[in-house]
């Protein structure tokens, strides 16, 4: 089973596709995801001839949990990531973020830019390192669509997510058209107390069948204080950040190219921040999937296009352990999809840079 143990004492849990490939494409998951997410982006990926490393984030799936938050600070989660690289014998490669997993990436570039190639984002724009203390509170008053986030960095989200984990995934998963708004402060809490939500939505949630199943078994096991932790990071990334030697750049270096992809009518994305990120990088490319919310890697899937889960050869605790590792052996050459717009979208979009995947990615773009 795909695992390493780093020098951080973590363990991380990865697939690991496609390991001959000339460059490598490091995977990044939000929340609340797993790195089952890339499932329908893995096999086309690595057919174009990259390696696909597809880790589950501190505190999802295989990996460690830690308890304490102070684990989940993206100074602390990009060393162990560059140490995974490392542990794989990858240089350099191409980070690929979608959700908090962007909001990682972007942070994998300032503190550890040697070891990457370019850049591509999802859903959650790049923000510079914050110029003074802020805590969570501060953010959403400038933000206010940032107000569901006061409810996951809770000390009691957790436990009542938990118990109400069908009614969560089917509010978080359902599609954006259906036009139901958590962002705002207390509208998750609430629609997450109320009997009615699940019974509205369930039907109509993007994840069905197996893929549901998938889902509700790994939170299940694992609960949600890892993945509820990277919410109470605002001040602790605050004082990693501005202590840094030497300081963080404010911008992205201009060296490295960076794809945003986003969804037109995702709710969780503000324009304030769209805007600001396009003064944040220089070589900003935005591709926008229209009539498509925040679930950019699986929203236009058709169940006929999912691959298998592996659940039944999973374990009580880890239940995605048998789908990492058949992955990771070479059952994503059975899956014949194209990754839909966003497999489509980074292949082309590393194409036109000179990166094929069957060659080393060129040292400038």
């Amino acid at each position: 089973m795909p695992k390493a143990t780093l020098p951080s004492g973590h363990t991380w849990a990865y697939v690991d596709a496609n390991p001959t490939g000339k460059t490598t494409l490091l995977c990044l998951h939000g929340f609340p995801d797993l790195g089952y997410g890339f499932r329908l982006q893995i096999a086309p990926w690595a057919r174009a001839g990259f390696r696909v490393v597809v880790p589950d984030m501190l505190g999802y799936g295989g990996s460690d949990a830690p308890v304490d938050a102070l684990e989940y600070t993206t100074k602390r989660l990009t060393s162990d990531l560059a140490a995974l690289l490392t542990k794989l014998g990858v240089d350099r490669a191409v980070i690929v973020g979608h959700d908090w997993g962007a909001f990682t990436a972007g942070r994998f570039v300032l503190w550890h830019p040697e070891r990457v190639i370019t850049l591509i984002l999802m859903s959650v724009a790049h923000t510079q390192p914050a110029p003074q203390r802020l805590t969570l509170r501060d953010v959403v008053q400038r933000v206010p669509n940032y107000g569901y986030q006061l409810f996951l960095a809770s000390d009691e989200s957790p436990a009542l997510i938990e118990a109400k984990l069908p009614t969560f995934l089917s509010l978080i998963f359902a599609p954006a058209q259906f036009g139901i708004d958590f962002t705002t402060e207390g509208k998750l809490a609430r629609l997450l107390d109320s009997p009615r939500t699940e019974a509205r939505l369930s039907s109509n949630s993007i994840i069905k069948g197996d893929v549901l199943r998938a889902y509700t078994a790994a939170f299940t096991a694992r609960g949600l204080r890892g993945p509820t932790n990277y919410y109470r990071t605002t001040t602790l990334r605050y004082e990693e950040e501005s202590t840094a030697n030497p300081p963080l750049h404010i911008a992205l270096p201009s060296k490295f190219p960076t794809l945003f992809i986003y969804g037109v009518i995702d709710p969780t994305l503000a324009d304030v921040a769209l805007k600001s990120q396009r003064k944040l990088i220089p070589r900003l490319e935005e591709t926008q999937i229209p009539n498509t919310g925040h679930w950019v890697l699986f929203e236009h899937s058709s169940y006929a296009e999912e691959p298998p889960a592996f659940l039944e050869e999973g374990t009580p605790d880890d239940p995605l352990a048998g789908w990492r590792e058949k992955t990771s052996a070479g059952a994503w050459k059975e899956h014949k999809g194209d990754g839909g717009p966003v497999g489509r979208t980074v292949i082309q979009f590393l194409a036109n840079l000179g990166i094929d995947g069957k060659s080393v990615a060129p040292a400038k773009l």
